[in-house]
């Protein structure tokens, strides 16, 4: 999939069109060869085409980033709103009473150091979609708290009325930042020209965007740092061949540097050190820093600032990769923000975001209110952090022996390896519900996995406690779609307990303790007089959980029947684990916020508010049970033939071939969104037959469905088209 020509550059190509070409002058790979990079190694996205040109680093430089997209990958589906409009690759988002069109992610790594980057866009083909068609409006969407009421949905006769093209341009946002040394510059892609009066559509199928930046001189880092960051931006990034390339100069380690770093007030030290050498014999080197210390050495207006001084500092001198911050708002200072998204605003929000991502001052408009669009966030984690919020010795014990037993000497047994998921009717007033989340998210589990999946929905509303017992006997992976306050998340109906903090404190699933994730609102926010559900799953000594990234202020839904942004975060952050292989709970928790940064539109938008809220309570050091070995790609490559007849009318079952050698092999059928339709396994080459049903027997609707092959992490597809 990659070359380097015996003359320097190398050339990546990737599939489906898309494509980057930069002029450098020479060096940059002779550095990186000195550095022990071994950029060769590129891993090559399984959706898009990429080529580079690639030979040196310049003062000035310009990367040209062309979008191939094909009617073939757009779908419809009719509502009594309008047509919902979905794209392959692509998110619905819009603002309220526009046309919901979707808009295509664009994430692209440049040189280290590379600054003042600005996008520029040429269309170079598109095609008018047949028919009428008429475009939903966007609604004002919700967040997930169990006093929301019903959405609004109108159309801005400004928009529907004009005769003129929407939207104006295809560019709808722009973002460029610092993730740990590496530069990434993002955009959002609107790929439509609409006319609202005619009902006339047309798809923007090819665009050149352009990046031109200037140079700016590159932090060196160590190369644990960049080896981390490395594994996140190729995941994010459409040119990922060009991530090791545009790494961060790597300097030699040094004596004083710590991997690993807990921070605590120095009443606690002694109980972390346990831990600490727990790491160190996991081959981090390591440190505690007091509060105390962090305060003294460090300048700024309020403590939350001289704590991040602080952790810059350990990023930047001693080669830190994990942050722990230990003890809750009353030992380890913590930054409030206002948060306000779609006429809703949430006070004093607790965001240790802040704390990770150390670029800029988060208060770039001076108002002293932190964590505005306008303060310059740029939202990439520069260092892995959680935090163990706790006040007493007995809660930080407990939660410092179920790390190093959950690292070191986990139980036997099947709980490791089995998932809860949680599933509520969100909004029942247009059939919103958890279980679309849940399905989506347990395609990212290994198949070998048992998944307990309870859903709620209007014709089987009971029964909705029986996921206790569950818990008790232990389970590895844990979701819960619900709405929620800090005391827990719930169900819609009776008795609507599904995660609270009284069902924390009474598991007793002993050593089997758990992963644990939501959707909900507020049931992270360790700040309340209370505890919080998050701090009952961690305090309780004879269960409960090892993990909980959980929200301290709210989720938000999503244009239905896509996916919100929340439940988006717990399926990536889900997928890093178990897909992409990230080796530890912090590296999986940064990467799935990534991917989120591309699709923010400007302002209070609710992917800026839901990276904000969304909060790890873990060691970020660690490293999640039951994931299953990279599985080598197949000596004779796995492949899938045309499926027939394409497209396929909804009684007609769909014939395709399977070539692979004698083995296991996961074949699946999934709609655009993600979702599972079906699934079966085959053993040998030969033909399959879908016959257009849902595993539970209802035939699917019409639209566009995606036939997979999967064999370990060696995945292969195809598109066919499903008629009315």
């Amino acid at each position: 999939m990659t070359r380097r020509d015996p003359a320097g550059p190398f050339v990546m190509s990737r599939k489906l069109g898309i494509r980057g070409r930069i002029v450098k002058k020479p060096g940059l790979l002779a550095e990186l060869d000195d550095r022990g990079i071994d950029y060769t190694k590129m891993r090559p996205s399984p959706t898009l085409l990429c080529a580079a040109l690639i030979a040196g680093l310049p003062a000035a430089g310009s990367m040209v980033h062309s979008l191939r997209l094909s009617p073939a990958d757009v779908s419809m589906l009719a509502d009594v709103t309008g047509l919902s409009v979905s794209i392959r690759g692509g998110e619905a988002s819009a603002p309220p009473g526009s046309p919901l069109l979707p808009v295509v992610p664009v994430s692209l790594v440049l040189p280290a150091g590379a600054s003042s980057a600005v996008f520029t866009a040429e269309v170079t083909g598109s095609i008018e979609l047949p028919g009428r068609i008429d475009v939903r409006p966007a609604g004002v969407l919700r967040p997930l708290d169990i006093a929301t009421g019903p959405s609004a949905a109108f159309r801005d006769e400004a928009v529907y009325s004009s005769r003129g093209p929407w939207p104006d341009g295809v560019i709808s946002a722009a973002h460029v930042g610092r993730l740990c040394g590496f530069t990434i510059a993002s955009c959002a892609v609107r790929p439509w020209s609409y006319d609202p009066v005619e009902g006339r559509l047309s798809l923007i199928t090819g665009l050149d965007i352009t990046v031109n930046w200037t140079d700016g001189e590159p932090a060196p880092r160590t190369s644990m740092q960049v080896e981390s960051a490395l594994r996140r931006v190729e995941t994010l990034v459409d040119n990922p061949g060009c991530a090791a390339a545009f790494a961060p100069p790597v300097r030699p380690d040094r004596s004083g540097d710590a991997e690993w770093v807990v921070i605590c007030d120095s009443a606690f030290a002694g109980v972390f050190e346990p831990l600490r050498l727990f790491r160190e014999d996991c081959g981090l080197s390591s440190a505690i820093l007091t509060v105390q210390e962090a305060m003294e050495s460090q300048a700024g207006p309020d403590s939350a600032a001289r704590l991040r001084s602080a952790i810059d500092s350990l990023v930047n001198r001693c080669g830190t990769v994990f942050v722990l911050l230990a003890g809750d708002e009353t030992l380890v200072p913590v930054r409030t923000i206002y948060s306000e998204c779609e006429g809703f605003v949430d006070y004093e929000v607790p965001c240790d975001h802040y704390l990770s991502d150390l670029d800029g001052s988060w208060d770039a408009n001076g108002d002293g209110e932190y964590g505005q669009p306008e303060d310059g966030m740029d939202l990439y984690s520069d260092v892995l952090l959680g935090r163990l919020p706790f006040s007493t010795e007995e809660q930080a014990s407990a939660m410092v022996g179920k790390t190093i037993a959950y690292g070191q000497e986990p139980p036997g047994g099947s709980w490791a390896t089995t998932a809860l998921l949680c599933g509520a009717m969100l909004f029942d007033d247009i059939g919103y519900t958890g279980g679309k989340g849940c399905d989506t998210l347990a395609a990212e589990l290994p198949s070998s996995w048992e998944i307990v999946k309870i859903y709620e929905n209007p014709e089987s509303a009971d029964g909705t406690d029986t996921h206790i017992a569950y818990l008790n006997s232990g389970t590895g992976w844990n979701y819960y779609a619900g709405h929620g306050n800090y005391r827990g998340i719930y169900w819609k109906w009776e008795p609507m307990l599904m995660m609270t903090r009284s069902i924390a404190e009474a598991m007793t699933n002993g050593p089997r303790t758990g992963i644990h994730t939501s959707i909900a609102c507020h049931p992270g926010d360790y700040t309340e007089n209370l505890p919080s559900c998050a701090e009952a799953l961690l305090w309780n000594p004879d269960g409960g959980g090892v993990s909980a990234t959980f929200n301290t202020g709210v989720g938000w839904e999503g244009f239905w029947p896509e996916l919100g942004v929340s439940e988006w975060l717990c399926i990536l952050y889900t997928r890093a684990v178990f897909r992409d292989h990230a080796p530890t709970l912090g590296e999986a928790f940064a990467s799935a916020k990534d991917q989120r940064v591309p699709l923010m539109h400007g302002g209070y938008d609710r992917n800026l508010q839901a990276i904000l809220a969304w909060t790890a309570f873990h060691d970020p050091a660690l490293e999640p049970l039951g994931v299953p070995p990279v599985t080598p790609v197949p000596p004779v490559p796995l492949s899938l033939g045309a499926p027939w007849p394409n497209p396929a009318g909804r009684g007609a079952p769909i014939t395709f071939t399977v070539f692979c050698t004698p083995g296991p092999t996961e074949v699946s059928v999934y709609d655009m969104a993600g979702r599972l339709m079906w699934r079966t396994a085959a053993f040998v080459q030969g033909d399959l037959q879908w016959s257009g049903m849902q595993a539970s027997g209802k035939r699917v609707p019409a639209g566009v469905y995606i036939i997979a092959a999967r064999r370990g992490d060696f995945v292969v597809s195809r598109l066919v088209t499903v008629l009315e």
